[in-house]
């Protein structure tokens, strides 16, 4: 009897045992870099080269990191999968024209995936053109489309890209929190609304345009509230990301993953050697 029940414990826990579980791989350090415009001959911390852009991926190519894609992030976060060894993701803001023109084909070259959020507001249709004035070229949706081999589109909010100023008469990102809006202040509920409304029209448009609905939104500015991260899971995202600085790794907050400004400046060596240092 004793044998028979002894048996019947092992059973049972062979049964619950996941592969690739949490406590296996704890140790997991991924940097999530963060990159925005590219422009020919100029490199700072929102634009950087295509020169540039190149030898830092290519030096990550060589170096013996793989690129991961967001769903595989989140899979590992929880504890579904486990990720190639020295895992990067690679991710734009905004969805520029640049990102098509100059970023997919080096990603293509060296086989390397990224995720691009996008203000869905400011994609444009097929031939259409910029409405906002002084505005750095977009993509539309059929470049967005011709991208999909090689990269993932998420949302950086349907058109909440921008500042207002709150109760306390400083300027926050308009998803932060209560704002002024037509000389009135909002109140809670009216904030909540604004901005549930919005993230759930980001993932529509591009369940609509693309066929998938997002998993991630990457806050503007990379400015949240408490509130922002709530909202952002009522309106069915699985991760959300910020600006830290840092790598993220297992127990993070899932709605505030940090995100690593890249300097357009650093050669590939220079990215590595920073990379290294963070670990």
């Amino acid at each position: 009897m004793k044998k028979k029940i002894i048996i019947l414990v092992i059973i049972y826990f062979v049964s619950c045992w996941k592969p690739y579980s949490i406590n296996a791989y704890n140790h997991e350090k991924i940097p999530i870099l963060m990159y925005h415009h590219l422009e020919k001959n100029v490199n700072n911390n929102v634009v950087i080269s295509p020169e540039n852009f190149e030898s830092q991926i290519k030096s990550l190519k060589a170096n013996g990191y793989n690129t991961i894609t967001i769903q595989q992030l989140y899979d590992y976060l929880n504890g579904n999968i486990k990720l190639p060894k020295k895992p990067v993701l690679i991710t734009f803001d905004d969805g520029y024209l640049s990102n098509y023109e100059m970023a997919y084909p080096i990603l293509k070259k060296y086989n390397m995936h990224a995720e691009i959020f996008v203000i869905t507001s400011r994609i444009l249709e097929k031939n259409e053109k910029n409405t906002h004035s002084n505005e750095i070229p977009k993509m539309n949706w059929n470049q967005l489309r011709e991208m999909k081999d090689y990269i993932t589109i998420q949302s950086h909010s349907w058109d909440s890209h921008y500042k207002l100023t709150s109760g306390n008469d400083k300027q926050y990102s308009a998803l932060y929190g209560p704002s002024y809006i037509n000389g009135k202040l909002e109140k809670q509920e009216e904030f909540e609304e604004r901005v549930k409304n919005d993230f759930i029209r980001s993932r529509k448009i591009i369940k609509e345009k693309l066929g998938y609905e997002p998993i991630a939104i990457s806050y503007p500015f990379g400015s949240k509230s408490e509130a922002t991260l709530k909202l952002a899971k009522a309106a069915g995202f699985k991760l959300g990301f910020v600006i830290k600085n840092k790598n993220a790794t297992l127990g993070d907050n899932q709605y505030a993953l940090s995100r690593i400004t890249v300097n357009g400046n650093d050669t590939g060596t220079e990215l590595i050697n920073k990379l290294i240092s963070d670990d």
